[in-house]
């Protein structure tokens, strides 16, 4: 049996909402990722405790396509190098095992932030750290990894696929999780309700007074994408703090869970 914790996860990725509403112009398909029956599972997914959340992600995505889709990887994470230096990265190459129709497709699982004290509206989506946001991301995608196929540095390993360029549509995958401030009216902000995965507060915000009396748990960043309510373990507020200050010393915004009697939340405590 799959260790429970690893289900979690994988179930986080498949219900994580992909962002399709929010990129504007941009000119690629979503790749769906549909629900599946986690009790059905094929076989097992196992991969070391201490993989990185992204890569975390990239396993569930190949674990997903391998096993529950018409497509099969005919490449993934094929670094593109020019002189010794890496140009970028492709991070799936799929071909469709009905129609042969093949696919490039760049995955993106992330962590976004609203801060209103942002001046550019574009920019407000922050990552938890306040070094990344939104823009920045769908920029990238536009300029460097979804036109890495075309380059003349990419072609020996199309050539070596059997495949060209041109024939290859360009595919994303881009789920997300949205956080507002704690007090911040979402019907404020244009933005697709089931987005929404729960708030952020600073640090001066997180009063015994508020939050005194309800029982927390701050997860490892593996364990991002997992339910609270899948959580068997609650710290009081004093052991939380004990537990995040390190963190937030170091400039790192934790995610934390709440129970109230039967209710569950998700929110970042953010350093800045």
């Amino acid at each position: 049996m799959m260790e429970k914790a690893l289900l979690h996860q994988f179930s986080g990725f498949l219900n994580t909402p992909q962002i399709w509403e929010m990129a504007g112009p941009f000119p690629y398909s979503p790749f769906e990722v549909r629900n599946i029956d986690l009790q059905k599972m094929p076989v097992e997914l196992h991969f070391p405790p201490t993989m990185v959340l992204g890569k975390r992600m990239e396993r569930f995505f190949h674990f997903y396509v391998r096993h529950f889709s018409e497509e099969k990887i005919i490449a993934h994470n094929e670094q593109i190098i020019h002189e010794k230096r890496t140009l970028g990265e492709l991070d799936f190459l799929l071909k469709n095992e009905r129609s042969g129709k093949v696919s490039h497709v760049e995955l993106v699982y992330k962590y976004y932030l609203y801060d209103p004290e942002i001046a550019s509206e574009a920019e407000r989506w922050t990552g938890p750290n306040h070094r990344d946001n939104l823009l920045l991301k769908l920029e990238r995608l536009q300029q460097k990894q979804f036109p890495l196929l075309y380059r003349e540095e990419t072609r020996p390993l199309l050539e070596k696929l059997g495949i060209t360029a041109e024939e290859v549509e360009q595919k994303i995958c881009f789920k997300a999780n949205f956080f507002l401030p704690w007090d911040h009216p979402s019907q404020r902000i244009d933005l697709p309700n089931d987005l929404v995965q729960g708030r952020w507060l600073r640090r001066k915000e997180f009063t015994p007074a508020r939050f005194g009396r309800e029982t927390f748990f701050s997860p490892r960043k593996p364990n991002w994408p997992i339910l609270p309510q899948h959580n068997t373990h609650w710290l009081s507020y004093d052991d939380l703090q004990e537990q995040i200050m390190p963190l937030l010393e170091k400039e790192q915004s934790p995610l934390i869970w709440m129970k109230t009697g039967n209710e569950y939340r998700r929110f970042f405590l953010v350093w800045w």
